[in-house]
């Protein structure tokens, strides 16, 4: 018997010792959703004052999980929804989109502002819903008069906010609409700060504060709309809206002459640009003064990190925005 007991030790002592294959089992650990390296959220197709649809970003990325709504969606137009894949830190690169170009007969200085870049990391819980909006451009001016129609719409603002915790993550600021003569050309580019650009002209539109949207200004023909900002919508006036704010639907301004670009840019007015969406909006665009070869832009809207730690800078092309996400 005690050798029998020997004997059966032995066998488990030489076995454990590798001299045989015994089976083995390991637990398999799923730490992911789906697999995520890098991807860029663009505009999918739209442009002008609405946003795009699921239909539109489906067709436009090629990716392993858009097809899956737990982890990709569009319920509400314009607002891409993605899921956070794993736990862990991203990066983010964010561009606000340009104004739209006001009437040029031939002269650069009267394009539209240039958008914001916002470039960060921050870390992310899995299973957490992003919501992203991404701006996009203002119309551009009919480019045949210098009088009506001869300004541009406001661009739209991007934003990245983390609706499970309902955190506004970051904003970069749109350029606003160029007008046919811009004598302070910085004004109309988005702003690097929270605060939203007061427009160029005598009777100006203030940009905004603290999320709010832009104002208008005053002056003796239709001046434009404000841009939208995250909390506030951008100030409107007849034939002029001024872009919804972030936290309704950012749609951009859609008057009787150039729209804004979803985002929360603002209308054109007949002869002025509107103002550029972002965190806080841009003003609407004012006036020199009454003559229509003096007109001038709206006023760019500005971004927001709620690290602390991203680099803003200022574009230096026009077009839509974008969002790219990097998994570390």
């Amino acid at each position: 018997m005690k050798k029998g007991i020997i004997a059966i030790i032995s066998c488990i002592s030489w076995g454990l010792h590798g001299q045989v294959a015994l089976p083995t089992f390991q637990a398999v650990q799923y730490s992911e959703l789906y697999s995520f390296s890098s991807h860029t959220f663009t505009n999918c197709g739209a442009t002008l004052y609405n946003g795009p649809t699921l239909a539109n970003c489906k067709s436009s990325y090629n990716t392993s999980w858009e097809d899956d709504t737990k982890f990709f969606n569009v319920e509400t137009q314009g607002f891409q929804e993605w899921t956070v894949p794993a736990n862990g830190t991203y990066s983010f690169v964010l561009k606000g989109a340009s104004g739209g170009q006001g009437y040029t007969s031939g002269n650069s200085a009267n394009r539209g502002g240039y958008g914001s870049q916002v470039s960060g990391s921050i870390t992310l819980t899995k299973g957490h819903v992003i919501k992203i909006v991404v701006g996009q451009k203002g119309a551009d001016s009919n480019g045949s008069s210098s009088c009506n129609g001869s300004s541009g719409g406001g661009g739209g603002g991007t934003f990245v906010y983390n609706n499970t915790t309902s955190t506004l993550l970051y904003a970069a600021g749109a350029g606003a609409g160029g007008a046919t003569r811009t004598t302070n050309s910085s004004i109309r580019d988005a702003s690097l700060t929270t605060t939203g650009k007061t427009s160029e002209g005598t009777s100006s539109g203030a940009g905004g504060t603290s999320g709010s949207g832009g104002a208008v200004a005053g002056g003796c023909v239709t001046v434009a709309g404000a841009g939208g900002g995250y909390s506030g919508s951008g100030a409107s006036v007849t034939n002029a809206p001024g872009g919804t704010h972030f936290t309704t639907s950012a749609v951009g301004g859609n008057g009787s002459y150039r729209d804004g670009g979803f985002g929360g840019g603002g209308a054109s007015g007949a002869w002025t640009g509107g103002g550029g969406g972002g965190y806080s909006g841009g003003g609407g665009g004012g006036l020199l003064d009454c003559n229509c070869g003096n007109l001038s832009s709206g006023g760019g809207g500005s971004s927001y990190d709620s690290t602390s730690n991203a680099t803003i800078s200022l574009l230096s092309s026009s077009g839509h925005g974008q969002v790219t996400i990097t998994r570390s």
